[in-house]
């Protein structure tokens, strides 16, 4: 707006859009903390926000002066006269404990760039990550995504407002936003017209803070200026409502899962939540047990096994990496299971419907592993050939290393350094899914094969093309007794990469698959090829730990 008439220049100092801005700074989620505006000849001022303890509110609005300025409330040394003496102090924080900084502006005075620093126990408390990129501040939500929570954008930060409110919860704090504005107009409004702009204004829950000042410029021919100082107080909401330990619990929500069906096949569903189930001692004795087991198709672990940086699911769990972690029994082929109050205890409460969408009714038991171990106490082999190949894949490399100084197989590159965590018998009978298992096998078994080692103990393979047949060579040179079995088995995983995962197989791509499948599903096969392989592994095992026990004596 131009202030070229009294009009224009009178609705420009009453500044009400600020005023606006400044009430209804907290509703869309976010929260502005910290802004600065200078505009030549025409506005300057800031936002700023502190916590204060609650006996301050009375103090905070009964005056127009800022209480804690963006450049207060840091280290630093305090002077206090008691007896005729001055009593020196160390504090943190130079205006504690009545009052305390959210964005500390740290001032190098033109030398450098002033900083502007989040609040260390804020940041803390609510287990804040930075993008060192970015420098914004993320939580790490429930459901394991970074949900942005703090962002600088040029002189200007904001924070989610429910973390506010949390970490209000939490220390019992009061959260005191001010704006400060100063509006200058090149017109100069006659002195009659301002008489009634000036006011004060205080709600009547002593929560607010309005006061508008407007004059007219001391120095002849400039114009007029107003300045509105705003100051709002949001109450702490009630400690247990923080969502902090001991207080987390509030905050989840427990859903029902199936754990059973009636003779016309309707299912019976019952809540996860581990405190409304019965146990071993009693406790709600007409509820179902928590160890009751709660079946899903195998397609939910997919999230987890595609997110193998973050991810883990091994035999018996599954982790986000040291975040959470679940015992299930992926032994099953067909399903796997969770114990009913392990899913509300141990499953995040943002994970649970992903669950839910794939749990299906009881008709399947657990595996024998399972209950051996969940219920016998027992330590037990998974029959599982996902498990067995990667726990014998791990060991391969071991044992192999002892006797001839060196891996079988490289460590895999940082692209593919997730493949063996994403590689399992395929979860469902898509297409997709199964070419994809078939490249993870391929990798790991035959990509991986440590060439330049093997060239280097055996030097006549170095004419041989590719790493099987290199491999072939070695392990003939040093007399391996199933040289023709598990080389075969390996041509098999680099010839099914190739024809049907790696490419369009086509007419002919499509009758070798049929004959290798000979009738099966595409599961059932990848469960027999891993099982050849792991026959594969147990003899090189047993190879490598000979060759070892030779080298000593």
């Amino acid at each position: 707006m131009n202030d070229d008439s009294a009009n224009e220049a009178l609705e420009l100092l009453k500044q009400e859009d600020m005023i606006y801005d400044s009430f209804v700074n907290d509703e869309d989620g976010w929260t502005v903390v910290y802004d600065e505006w200078y505009n030549q000849d025409h506005s300057n001022g800031g936002r700023y926000a502190y916590f204060a303890q609650p006996n301050q509110c009375e103090k905070i609005i009964s005056h127009d002066e800022w209480d804690l300025r963006c450049d207060e409330g840091l280290p630093g040394f305090v002077v206090n006269r008691q007896n005729g003496e001055d009593i020196l102090t160390y504090r943190r924080n130079n205006k504690a404990p009545e009052f305390e900084p959210l964005i500390i502006v740290q001032d190098f005075h033109g030398v450098e760039p002033n900083s502007l620093l989040l609040s260390e126990e804020f940041r803390l408390l609510m287990n804040l990550w930075q993008d060192p990129e970015s420098g914004d501040f993320y939580m790490i939500s429930d459901d394991d995504s970074k949900e942005l929570t703090v962002r600088f954008t040029a002189e200007k930060v904001e924070i989610r407002t429910s973390i506010l409110c949390c970490y209000q919860a939490a220390r019992q704090l009061a959260l005191v936003l001010v704006t400060d504005s100063v509006v200058y107009t090149q017109f100069r409004v006659p002195a009659e017209s301002l008489q009634n702009l000036s006011f004060i204004k205080k709600t009547k829950d002593g929560l607010n803070r309005v006061s508008l000042s407007v004059v007219n410029d001391k120095t002849p021919g400039n114009g007029s200026c107003s300045r509105v100082l705003i100051k709002r107080i949001l109450p702490p909401p009630p400690q247990e409502e923080c969502g902090i330990w001991p207080f987390e619990n509030k905050q989840k929500k427990y859903l029902e899962f199936i754990i059973g069906e009636d003779k016309y096949g309707h299912p019976i569903e019952y809540t996860c939540d581990p405190d409304k189930l019965a146990n071993y001692f009693g406790k709600n004795p007409d509820a179902p047990h928590y160890l009751t087991p709660v079946f899903f198709k195998k397609d939910v672990l997919q999230r987890y096994y595609d997110d193998s940086k973050l991810y883990s699911v091994s035999d018996g769990y599954l982790a986000c990496a040291r975040k959470w972690r679940v015992q299930i029994d992926n032994n099953n082929l067909n399903v796997v299971s969770v114990f009913l109050g392990d899913i509300g205890r141990y499953i995040p409460s943002g994970h649970r419907q992903h669950w839910l969408s794939y749990n299906v009714p009881p008709i399947y038991s657990m595996s024998e592993s399972g209950i051996r171990r969940s219920f016998l106490g027992q330590f037990v082999e998974s029959d599982n050939p996902e498990h067995q190949f990667k726990h014998k894949y791990s060991e391969l490399q071991k044992v192999w290393e002892q006797a001839w100084g060196w891996r079988l197989h490289r460590e895999p590159a940082k692209q593919d350094a997730g493949a063996i965590k994403r590689l399992r018998v395929p979860l469902n009978e898509i297409e997709a899914e199964f070419k994809q298992q078939l490249l993870n096998l391929a990798l790991v078994l035959v990509d991986l094969l440590n060439e330049k080692s093997i060239v280097k103990q055996c030097p006549e393979a170095k004419d041989e093309k590719g790493g099987i047949s290199k491999l072939e060579y070695f392990l003939k040179h040093y007399s391996y007794p199933h040289v023709e079995r598990d080389i075969s088995v390996l041509r098999t995983v680099q010839t099914m990469r190739s024809r049907i995962a790696a490419h369009a197989s086509g007419s002919n791509g499509q009758k070798y698959l049929d004959e290798q499948l000979n009738g099966k599903t595409t599961q059932e096969y990848f469960v027999l090829l891993l099982e050849k392989v792991v026959t594969m592994l147990d003899s090189l095992i047993a190879f490598a730990v000979d060759k070892a026990e030779q080298s000593k004596t």
